[in-house]
């Protein structure tokens, strides 16, 4: 096919056509039938009727789907759905040839996703490095308990979610890039001349945050959500190897951290890339080494909005280290897995480096504080401090959690601003006496507003 072109077809509410185009009719492998559905593969047909259902409220929809072609043959195809113009109750629907876009022919496409297959997209990726291109970011992405999605509720199903997600991928990268399945439900975005991690994650931000939406459970918790790691060419490593590697590395720190989000390289995070491998020491971050508590909490609002651009991570690293926390989690609308955790090692066999502050990635979850009894705990601050575990939490599920991971002291910070379920929760396991000053319960109050602020504008 000489143009991506595969034509534009203004179709009713029940999906019958009521005009097309000559380009349509040259496409498709029956152009006299009355039903847009006669050309499209049965499986996918069910997209069709949704996406009649989703403009109701919405102003446009865009799908990618299956057509019978001339000689009967299968092809992949995206299309852009509005309402007619003149007539509110028509649907115009503009195809274009997947495999066209693409750059590629039938054989570089991958039928379960749309995408193209893993050969196609490792050759464009190396062609990207060989053109001496002006940079581009390798993703590596997969859909988070992919299997059990199976195992639970069928390979049939587990097949849309494939072509859901290969979709969204589609029309999130338009012409900034390209992407193929590389096994099972493991994807390869090669996203071009976003160096910059701004300018990538309104991409990764898009994807994760489309997908979480795609299907919802009775509680209204994602069914499905996708973890993405992330590297850079030339600015990070200098071969596809090592940047597929290093991609690879990130994919796994965001399934180590709690799934459903994206983890972008960055050296003072992740530790610096020496010989083109990633420095790490068995999943530890880095070392976090302890501030001025006045300097820390002077400098916490300027480090996410103001020159420094610290992030969130590197923030609360320091937190942990400089007050001394031996445990320290987020959980950003998600109670049942950490949105960030870290816990302290000070078993680094120096005495000297006691309080280096060397912290490794740690997940846990926060269900037992949406107990009614936990939840009556806070004051009006959004505060609640333990210190005596066995008689402030008698009444609560919480107490047998902190029996379980031998928890002496905490603090709670509930963020209200604008997700009912968000918390910090900074736990200390080591010192029965070492409780919590007033002092630094003030800073935490006043450092947990400020998290808060700044997940709340991401």
């Amino acid at each position: 096919m000489v143009s991506d072109n595969a034509g534009i077809a203004i179709v009713d509410e029940e999906l019958n056509i009521i005009d097309a185009d000559f380009a349509f009719s040259d496409y498709v492998s029956d152009p006299d039938q009355k039903s847009l559905l006669s050309n499209v593969y049965p499986d996918d047909q069910h997209l069709l009727y949704e996406m009649v259902e989703h403009l109701a409220s919405s102003t446009g929809e865009t799908l990618c789907f299956r057509v019978f072609g001339k000689n009967n043959n299968l092809f992949w195809v995206i299309a852009d759905c509005h309402r007619a113009d003149g007539n509110p109750k028509n649907i115009s629907i503009s195809l274009k040839d997947v495999e066209t876009l693409n750059g590629g022919n039938s054989r570089s496409i991958d039928y379960g996703t749309g995408l193209l297959d893993k050969q196609a997209i490792i050759d464009y990726a190396k062609s990207r490095m060989f053109e001496g291109s002006d940079g581009f970011s390798l993703c590596i992405m997969d859909i988070d308990n992919f299997k059990k999605i199976n195992d639970t509720m069928g390979h049939s199903f587990g097949d849309k979610i494939l072509h859901e997600v290969g979709k969204i991928v589609l029309d999130v990268l338009k012409n900034d890039g390209k992407a193929g399945r590389i096994g099972g439900d493991e994807i390869m975005l090669v996203i071009n001349g976003k160096t910059d991690s701004n300018g990538l994650r309104s991409y990764l931000k898009l994807i994760r945050e489309r997908v979480e939406k795609m299907r919802l459970d009775k509680d209204g918790y994602p069914l499905v959500t996708v973890s993405i790691g992330t590297g850079n060419y030339p600015k990070d490593v200098d071969s596809y190897d090592k940047l597929f590697n290093l991609a690879d590395k990130m994919l796994y720190r965001a399934k180590n951290r709690g799934k459903n989000r994206y983890v972008m390289y960055n050296p003072e995070v992740h530790g610096p890339i020496i010989e083109g491998e990633l420095d790490t020491i068995g999943g530890i971050v880095g070392y976090a080494k302890p501030q001025d508590k006045t300097k820390l909490v002077l400098g916490f609002l300027d480090g996410f909005f103001g020159f420094s651009n610290k992030t969130i991570v590197t923030s609360f690293m320091q937190l942990i280290a400089t007050y001394e926390i031996d445990e320290g989690y987020i959980f950003f609308k998600n109670v049942k897995e950490s949105y960030i955790g870290f816990k302290r090692r000070t078993d680094t066999g120096n005495e000297d480096d006691q309080k280096l502050g060397m912290i490794e990635e740690h997940v846990s979850g926060l269900e037992y504080a949406t107990d009614r009894a936990f939840d009556e705990k806070f004051d009006d601050n959004g505060v609640f401090v333990v210190d005596t575990p066995e008689n402030q939490l008698r009444s609560t599920s919480a107490l047998e959690f902190f029996r379980d991971n031998g928890i002496k002291h905490a603090f709670f910070y509930k963020m209200n601003e604008k997700y009912q379920m968000g918390y910090i929760a900074l736990y200390n396991t080591r010192d029965n006496s070492r409780k919590m000053p007033q002092s630094d319960i003030t800073d935490f109050t006043y450092l947990g507003k400020m998290i808060e602020i700044a997940l709340n504008s991401r």
